[in-house]
């Protein structure tokens, strides 16, 4: 950041010289709907000649802010408005603005000290000893005294005139004159008696007095949505209601601004003065490059040289390099080409850096991704350790990661074991140093659905009506469908739209809120490594949770400001197959390198795959995505890489297409011959983006960087861009001999798929990993399985999930048991074999009260196993192991491995045991003894004892009810629900059955509601009654019949039935007479 002094006078021809300066954005998340372009235009068109920005607590939306504002000719000031906490506790405010590069420079260490021990911007506050004890702090800053919120305001409203004089003492000593005493007129109460003594003061003090209009939205048509918006977070609920705000807090004209200070004209000067005097100048676009520790800038082109070398030999000595002395040629050509590129484009730093991390988390056994993203395409990455897959072997550009005819910073996303990314981060920190380092912010914002449900909100609409126009917004994955486009493309939406005014006014108001930030959070992987200290460029914040300081930076303005993003994103994945290959060591057996290193043709593994056995695996485990396996059988990574590229929205139909294609059905057929060499790997189907720019070189003349640039103009459909494309395309491929015609039918084959085509750098290096865990599921199915629930708990659905795919493919899931104390699920295996062996219940999925309570279980069993549940209770601590936790343990079937008792007897006798659990009573005596196995359950008690570890586990465990009338719901019903949700289609008349989980009932001036949940042994669905009444009860945890129709989403993930008939099935049906009773009708 710079300063420099305006030149030219800052006035406008009118003769009104005004300018804003306080201006709340959408960026103050809690009372703020200004959006930053909005304002801009506003001001542009009233003639103004400056705008300021002053966010409540931070400067989030100030490099767009200043973007907009220069581009329209406007001149930005930048501040932000404080909140101060007085010696005595007190709060108030005032408004900063900042004069100079050095004054935003201290007022973003001045926001990084509020925000030091605070969770949202309207928590963070300025103490104020520690500003009066900083002396150079507020130097290069502007500070406004805050009106009636501020401090001196504050003792003007208590009639304190003395206080009021020392506060404006103070004040112009921490800001070495550079004060002023705001003055407002919006509507509050008070507001003319402290204007009147605030100009006495002025005078006494000899301190200029300012106007500002503090803008909270952009019209006084948004006052009712402001209200939602201020009521849409906890600390700002009632702020309307409280007169916090008024229906004057929008965008006033200079006019309106002159008229309402007429009586004070200085005050609508000063503004103007107060603009002359702050000249900040972001360094917008230049380049802030980290530089490699240990290196100076000049030395590291050499050292990138060194380490690539050393890279090379250690790919060698893995046998990762091929043999032939032909392909050496052309693995060290491309080394040498990617080596020239990046070291003219000034990007070695870089990949050090990169490589440096990486590194030294794999020395340490943390586990790293493959690849992700288009650095995948990288030879030199793959060299140097970063990535793991072989550029040349799967046919990835490294013109698609960086191209030198178009200077971007590169960007490689590294996947780091979930548990340990936050390690990776630490050590970059202490590298680089604490204030070099930071996570980048991104922000949320208002969706369609949710826009519209907050307008229906503010303006009094029924819920009904709101949810109903919500509904007809279109999902889409991947995607955000406006307002705007769902009247373009839903047709009732539409027709409602036309003919029913209240429908017409919400959908036009939820349009002006749609977009608006809603809340700030951490990026999921951004870290910024920077020069200088961020303090300079930005304030930072501590998340909660986590060590490393967030800057109030998103990517595209850590970007603007040319600070470079390093990617450490964690994947569960990594750590599952870190835990599942630890314990496959652990038993004594090997585990290949090669086989997580790289695919192999194995065929258990593609067996699995062709099976779309694939619950757990990467990428593979969706519904849609196992019937695509099953029609496509692949026998080759090619295959996987493919799926992954196509199965998305787009291109999702040509999965059948490539899979007729690849068992010869359909022909391969393409526009020109001459494709097929370049399309040949996906039977003539354009899929990879990679595809496209091949083409453009082979058929249109292309270089390389050229053949990229043509890519992401076809990605982004620009129009301009097209057409000089299609010029350059013809005119190249006449130059090779290709005739007009076919270059144009080429072309415009290109510019259809290419709006589909997918990165295969990033389906490569994923496909990859999708191979990794199929293989583990094969090879090792009680180790993979082991560490997927491990780490699924505390999520009983998924729990269930994996526990009905460890039944399907035979692996044993034994009972938790205390004498096995392990908070997660331990594998069992037995020497010598592979695949063979089971489960032992981690008692951390228990809801027993967490890990605390598994290890005073631990330590206690260290000395000897339990023996019963006396010897239990005599030995744990109480205070960590309470009743509760017991009778889960109980319900769960934990004591049964030595109680030899019937859990009801153990639970009945609990709290009697708790309270003599140091005296051997006679009661506890006969707990002790052993009884028949037979007699764990007693007779009769097998629903008692299913529902209690429903309770305890989450889930049905040890047999589903619905088991027990499976064979005459069948005759009734003939596919499960897991069936229905692969098979149907919406909208279909289907029967199910299942058992009655949980039910709920809402009513509305509709009529009645209601849903209940069923489940059977393979899957669970929400029943929806859309009803007047329902005729009889629905019994919880009885088995019914549900005849209704049907709806599933495009990715089966979604499933759910309204309800035309639910009924139950006889008792006499658990002998298998298929009858149904007591119709519960539905209209």
């Amino acid at each position: 950041m710079t300063s420099g002094c305006s030149t030219e006078p800052l006035g406008c021809s009118c003769g009104v010289d005004f300018v804003h300066l306080r201006m709340h954005s959408e960026y103050s998340m809690h009372d703020g709907m200004v959006r930053v372009e909005d304002a801009v235009r506003a001001a542009r068109e009233d003639m103004q000649c400056a705008l300021a920005l002053t966010d409540l607590n931070n400067v989030c939306g100030a490099v767009k802010f200043y973007k907009a504002a220069v581009r329209s000719g406007l001149k930005p000031i930048v501040g932000c408005h404080l909140l101060l906490r007085g010696a005595f506790g007190d709060t108030s405010s005032v408004l900063a603005l900042a004069r100079s590069g050095g004054g935003y420079r201290n007022m973003c260490r001045i926001l990084t000290a509020a925000w030091s021990d605070a969770a949202t911007c309207v928590e963070a506050r300025v103490d104020m000893r520690w500003l009066a004890g900083s002396p150079r702090i507020l130097k290069g800053i502007v500070v406004l005294s805050g009106a009636l919120d501020g401090p001196i305001g504050r003792h003007i409203i208590a009639g304190n005139s003395s206080a009021a004089r020392r506060s404006v003492d103070d004040w112009l000593t921490m800001t070495h004159g550079s004060f002023y005493l705001e003055l407002q007129r919006c509507g509050h109460s008070g507001t003319e008696a402290y204007v009147h003594r605030a100009l006495e003061l002025s005078m006494y003090a000899r301190v200029p007095v300012v106007a500002t209009h503090p803008i909270q939205f952009m019209a006084p048509s948004d006052y009712p949505l402001h209200g939602v918006r201020c009521g849409m977070t906890a600390g700002a609920l009632g702020a309307v209601a409280t007169g916090m705000f008024t229906r004057e807090q929008h965008f006033k004209s200079r006019e309106s601004m002159s008229r309402i200070f007429r009586d004070i004209p200085s005050a609508i000067s000063n503004t103007c003065a107060i603009a002359r005097m702050c000249n900040l100048h972001m360094d917008i676009g230049r380049l802030r490059r980290p530089v490699f520790a240990g290196c100076s800038p000049c030395n590291e082109a050499s050292a990138l040289a060194g380490t690539l070398g050393s890279g090379i030999r250690v790919r060698m000595m893995d046998g990762r390099m091929p043999r032939r002395t032909g392909q050496r040629r052309e693995y060290a050509a491309r080394i040498r080409e990617e080596y020239r590129i990046v070291a003219g484009m000034g990007f070695c730093g870089y990949f050090l850096i990169v490589a440096d991390f990486v590194g030294w988390a794999r020395a340490r056994g943390i586990p790293v991704g493959t690849g992700r993203g288009s650095g995948a395409g990288s030879l030199m990455a793959y060299m140097l350790g970063i990535t793991d897959i072989d550029p040349i072997e799967h046919g990835l550009l490294f013109e698609r990661f960086l191209n030198p005819e178009r200077v971007t910073m590169p960007d490689i996303d590294i996947d780091f074991c979930q548990e340990c990314r936050d390690r990776v981060v630490q050590y970059v920190r202490r590298r680089y140093g604490n204030g070099s380092v930071a996570q980048i912010t991104t922000f949320g914002t208002m969706a369609a659905r949710a826009a519209v449900r907050e307008a229906a909100r503010a303006m009094g609409v029924s819920y009904t009506l709101a949810d109903s126009i919500a509904r007809l917004v279109p999902i889409r994955p991947g995607a955000r469908v406006s307002i705007p486009n769902s009247l373009k493309e839903v047709r009732m939406l539409r027709s409602r739209y036309a003919s029913e005014g209240d429908v017409r006014l919400l959908i036009d108001t939820a349009s002006r809120m749609e977009g608006l930030v809603r809340n700030m959070a951490v990026h999921a992987g951004g870290v910024i490594i920077s020069p200088a200290d961020i303090q300079d460029l930005c304030p930072l914040y501590q998340q909660a949770g986590s060590i490393v300081p967030v800057s109030q930076l998103d990517k595209e303005d850590a970007e603007s400001l040319g600070l470079v993003k390093f990617d450490f994103l964690g994947l569960t994945t990594l750590t599952i197959l870190s835990m599942a290959a630890r314990c496959v060591v652990g038993t004594g057996r090997a585990v290949s390198p090669h086989a997580l290193c790289g695919p192999k043709c194995d065929s258990a593994t593609f067996g699995l795959l062709q099976a779309a056995d694939t619950v757990a695996v990467f990428q593979l485990e969706g519904i849609g995505m196992q019937e695509a396996l099953r029609i496509t059988v692949p026998d080759r990574l090619g295959d996987i890489i493919a799926l992954i590229s196509l199965y998305r929205p787009g291109p999702m139909h040509l999965v059948r297409s490539y899979c007729r294609r690849k068992q010869g059905v359909e022909a391969a057929g393409v526009v020109d011959e001459r494709l097929m060499p370049l399309l040949g790997e996906t039977y003539g189907i354009m899929v990879y983006q990679e595809q496209v720019m091949r083409i453009a070189q082979a058929m249109g003349g292309y270089t390389p960087g050229e053949a990229d640039l043509l890519r992401r103009v076809m990605s982004r459909k620009q129009p301009m861009d097209m057409a000089a494309h299609r010029i350059s395309f013809v005119n190249g491929a006449a130059r090779l001999g290709i005739g007009g015609s076919s270059a144009v039918a080429v072309f415009e084959h290109m510019d259809k798929f290419a709006s589909y085509g997918f990165n295969k750098s990033h389906a490569a290096a994923y496909a990859t990993l999708s191979y990794q865990t199929a293989w583990l599921k094969a090879r090792h199915p009680v180790e993979f399985m082991a560490a997927n629930m491990s780490w699924s708990i505390g999520d009983y659905d998924r729990l269930r999930l994996l526990r009905i795919d460890c039944a399907r493919r035979g692996v044993p899931l034994r009972a938790p048991d205390v004498n096995r104390p392990s908070y997660r699920f331990t594998p069992i295996t037995f020497y010598g074999s592979e695949g063979h062996g089971y489960i032992v219940y981690g008692l951390g999925a228990v809801r027993c009260g967490g890990e605390a309570v598994v290890r005073d279980i631990a330590r206690c069993r260290e000395d000897r196993p339990f023996r019963s549940l006396y010897d239990f209770l005599a030995r744990i601590n109480s205070r960590i192991v309470k009743r509760s936790a017991v009778e889960c343990l109980i319900k769960s079937g934990a004591f049964d491995c030595n109680q030899g008792c019937a859990r009801a007897t153990m639970l009945a006798a609990l709290p009697a045991a708790m309270r003599e659990r140091h005296e051997p009573t006679a009661l506890l005596w006969r707990i002790q003894q052993p009884t028949s196995a037979a007699c764990l359950v007693a007779p009769g008690a097998w629903r008692f004892a299913v529902q209690h570890e429903r309770e305890a586990l989450g889930y049905y465990f040890s047999i589903h009810p619905f088991s027990l009338c499976r064979g005459a719901a069948r005759a009734i019903a003939s596919m499960s629900i897991d069936a229905i949700r692969r098979r149907a289609r919406t909208h279909a008349t289907i029967t199910m059955c299942g058992v009655a989980l949980s039910m709920g009932a809402r009513s509305g001036p509709e009529g009645h509601s209601a849903m209940v949940v069923i489940e059977d042994d393979t899957d669970l669905c929400p029943v929806y009654c859309a009803t007047r009444y329902v005729a009889g009860p629905v019994l919880i945890r009885s088995p019914l019949v549900v005849t209704g129709r049907v709806y599933v989403s495009k990715d089966r993930e979604r499933l759910s039935v309204t309800a035309m008939r639910l009924g139950g099935i006889c008792p006499g049906a658990m002998l298998g007479r298929a009858t149904v009773q007591g119709i519960y009708r539905i209209s």
